[in-house]
């Protein structure tokens, strides 16, 4: 990283622009006056003092008194920190507010809600999520091993070691095999390959939650990459997980 992205880094941060350097400048010279500041920094001398006075006021740096005023910064362990508390500070104040907005909505219209996810990464973390709060039982197939691996994967074992009843079925022998190395139940089903559409991931869990995806083929050519639908405690999603306990019955 440099200078200008130090800069960039600090403001993300919370610090104006002026402070930003300001601030990298005093790692520089030590202790400094405001001439000092604006010697080796971008910062008129004019504006180092409201900088200065910001930095100060978040407890960053240090001033000694006298004509004229001399400045040093914090040590920088107690800078990241200061940071960091502050960072996480407007983060809480910011969720709390949506939190509270979040409760006062309207209630639902009655309208079920299906959802649509794009894209592998989001695809892969919307199933860890829906994981994450399965309570009873998870039933997850695909015969593509990039599409269980990693988070999928991580979160499919955690699952099951809280007791969840998880069980994984695949056409395809890598996948089993990544997935008995867990300890994970895992079956065996019949590779269809006259299906019109390549399905990327089935999960069901609880008998009310579901998420389907499919992967870019010839015949669905607007496909350009996964895509996937999920519903949680739909009636939609009731109907499509009793169709998947169907159609693998003996898994």
């Amino acid at each position: 990283m440099n200078a200008d992205g130090a800069v960039e880094a600090l403001t993300d941060l919370g610090l104006s622009t002026y402070a930003a350097r300001t601030f990298i400048g005093l790692q520089q010279l030590g202790v400094a006056s405001a001439s000092d500041i604006a010697a080796v920094t971008d910062v008129p001398r004019s504006q180092v003092y409201g900088a200065t006075d910001e930095l100060e006021s978040l407890g960053l740096v240090d001033v000694q008194a006298g004509s004229p005023q001399r400045y040093r910064s914090v040590d920088l362990d107690r800078a990241h920190e200061i940071l960091r508390s502050r960072l996480e500070a407007t983060t809480d104040r910011a969720f709390s507010y949506l939190e509270s907005i979040q409760d006062e909505q309207e209630p639902s219209d009655g309208q079920e809600a299906i959802w649509t996810t794009e894209g592998t990464d989001s695809i892969a973390a919307r199933v860890a999520a829906l994981a994450d709060d399965a309570g009873g039982r998870i039933f997850f197939a695909t015969s593509q091993p990039r599409l269980v691996e990693g988070n999928v994967l991580d979160a499919l074992v955690a699952a099951d070691a809280r007791g969840v009843d998880v069980i994984v079925v695949s056409a395809d022998d890598e996948v089993r095999a990544l997935v008995a190395e867990t300890g994970i139940s895992v079956e065996a089903v019949d590779r269809d390959d006259e299906l019109e559409i390549s399905i990327g991931r089935v999960f069901v869990a609880d008998g009310s939650t579901v998420l389907l995806s499919v992967l870019p083929t010839a015949e669905i050519p607007h496909v350009e990459r996964e895509a996937a639908f999920w519903s949680v405690d739909t009636g939609f999603a009731m109907i499509i997980a009793g169709l998947v306990r169907e159609q693998f019955a003996d898994a």
